[in-house]
């Protein structure tokens, strides 16, 4: 879409109308080019956005309602969001305010203004997982994620546009439009999870959170250049967040720094009785040791599969990575996966997740107008129909022995290095939905339920960039991201900022 570089309250609105955003009643017209705007400087990350609150020279409502003006400056560009609650990010901003006024401080994210995939429920707020057949489904109460979240003094900045019903790798949405990546307009900012990212990659918020069930968290981190969480499988309760494939569901982070990352997953883990696929875990604060470095942390490159079928500028990124985390102390060396010297079989973990999502979608969508539904749902749904019990439970079968396999790898490293994808952000003209290429780096590791860490290890020719992705034994995010925070203090490559930005 192309917008003029100034708006008209009417040319605003009608644009962002177009581009299928709601808004609240409440809302301003203050954006990054006003002069609202610039009485707020934004603060680089979470840690000193609390600085500020605390000392006085920054409100959880002036953030909040700066915030809402850059959303409002870039949303006809980026297409990010679904719903913008204004009149409720504001009353919540100055609740908190008041909190802070009265002593009562509820730790590092009070008062941060954060966006939520738009398959995550919001009491009170529309929730519409990306779907026209869900356009008007408003729920009563918060998902698991979003409930911690705000206890820990979160505002909820806006709700983010997805693919729909989160199926997708890149970014397309028939009903919403296609979010757009920051770096370039005209390229997928990755799935499903796509507004989330493109969100935090440009600017308009402190932190998102999306789901990532094949590689829809690391997916945006890796093409806009920012860090993304998968954590262990279970761990971060999905309780509230509208399935794509219950075996392999995660929530997750997503940030400009490791720091800000682990700020936001602390918030989220824990046991929810409510969620029977949540598993009791150890409380640790995942800031805690960061800049411990890696001397002595065991890194594995894996023979036959990191480098194999990847763009050039990718493989040199990510050899560049290994290089530099090398020369800070790590022992850096090859490895063998026997499941990965070959193809990737995708037919387990797809029969698993088509299974499974025609499961969950059933007699909703049999019943439904099919127009309502985009083509990558209704094809979705086709092929699901036609698995039969019994292959779906060969496939699920199979997962113990490829588990066991990927385990066996952690005794001789404590993570291994893959590209998050084999090349850099597509453009819109490129049918990314459909390939498993995109996806032959994460999609293994969702089938297995280990956690991982995507972080920007280096930009191509063209100026996208490129992400590491770093894959350890259950429970070891803490180590994942000291491993992502020793390249990030390395690179510095989060202070690159996209053409698209608001600052």
């Amino acid at each position: 879409m192309q917008v003029p570089t100034r708006l008209t309250r009417r040319e605003m609105l009608g644009a962002l109308a177009a581009a299928g955003v709601t808004l609240g009643a409440s809302s301003t017209l203050a954006g990054c080019a006003t002069a609202g705007r610039s009485e707020t400087r934004l603060p680089a990350t979470i840690a000193d956005a609390g600085k500020r609150l605390r000392n006085g020279s920054l409100t959880s409502e002036a953030l909040t309602r700066t915030y809402l003006g850059c959303i409002r400056e870039l949303q006809p560009k980026l297409n990010a969001f679904i719903t913008v609650p204004e009149e409720q990010a504001l009353a919540t901003a100055r609740a908190l305010d008041a909190e802070l006024r009265a002593g009562k401080d509820r730790g590092p994210l009070h008062g941060i203004p954060i966006v939520y995939k738009d398959n995550c429920d919001t009491a009170g707020i529309l929730t519409t997982m990306g779907s026209q057949f869900f356009s008007t489904r408003v729920p009563a109460q918060d998902a698991t994620v979003v409930r911690l979240l705000k206890e820990a003094g979160t505002v909820t900045l806006a709700k983010a546009n997805m693919n729909e019903l989160a199926a997708g790798v890149a970014g397309a949405n028939k009903h919403y439009g296609n979010a757009h990546n920051p770096w370039d307009v005209a390229r997928w900012p990755g799935g499903s999870s796509s507004g989330s990212g493109a969100a935090v990659a440009a600017g308009v918020c402190l932190g998102g959170i999306g789901s990532d069930t094949g590689i829809s968290v690391r997916g945006p981190a890796g093409w806009c250049g920012i860090v993304g969480v998968r954590p262990t499988y279970g761990r971060v309760s999905v309780a509230g967040v509208y399935p794509r494939a219950y075996s392999f569901d995660t929530i997750g982070p997503l940030a400009r720094t490791v720091a800000d990352a682990a700020t936001l997953l602390n918030a989220m883990v824990g046991y929810d009785p409510t969620d029977k696929y949540s598993i009791r875990s150890p409380r640790e604060d995942f800031t805690a040791g960061l800049d411990r470095g890696v001397r002595g942390v065991r890194l594995g490159i894996v023979e036959n599969f990191t480098y194999r079928n990847v763009d050039a500028e990718v493989a040199d990124a990510v050899r560049g990575a290994a290089d530099t985390l090398a020369s800070v102390g790590a022992d850096v060396k090859p490895v063998r996966i026997p499941l990965f010297e070959n193809k990737i079989n995708f037919s387990y973990p797809l029969t698993i997740l088509l299974y499974e999502f025609n499961q969950i979608l059933g007699d909703e969508y049999r019943k439904a107008d099919k127009s309502l539904f985009g083509p990558v749902v209704q094809a979705n749904m086709a092929r699901g129909s036609q698995i039969p019990k019994a292959t779906y439970d060969r496939a699920i079968a199979e997962r113990p022995a490829e588990i066991a396999q990927i385990r066996e790898v952690f005794g001789q490293v404590d993570a291994f290095l893959t590209p998050t994808h084999p090349m850099v952000a597509p453009l819109h003209t490129v049918d990314a939905e459909g390939s498993e290429r995109v996806r032959q780096f994460t999609v293994p590791v969702s089938f297995t339920g280990f956690p991982a860490v995507s972080v920007p290890c280096g930009f191509g020719p063209s100026g996208l960039p490129i992400g590491l992705h770093i894959v350890g034994n259950d429970m070891q995010e803490a180590l994942l991201l000291r491993i992502a925070a020793t390249l990030e203090a390395a690179t510095k490559f989060y202070e690159r900022k996209p053409p698209l930005y608001c600052a």
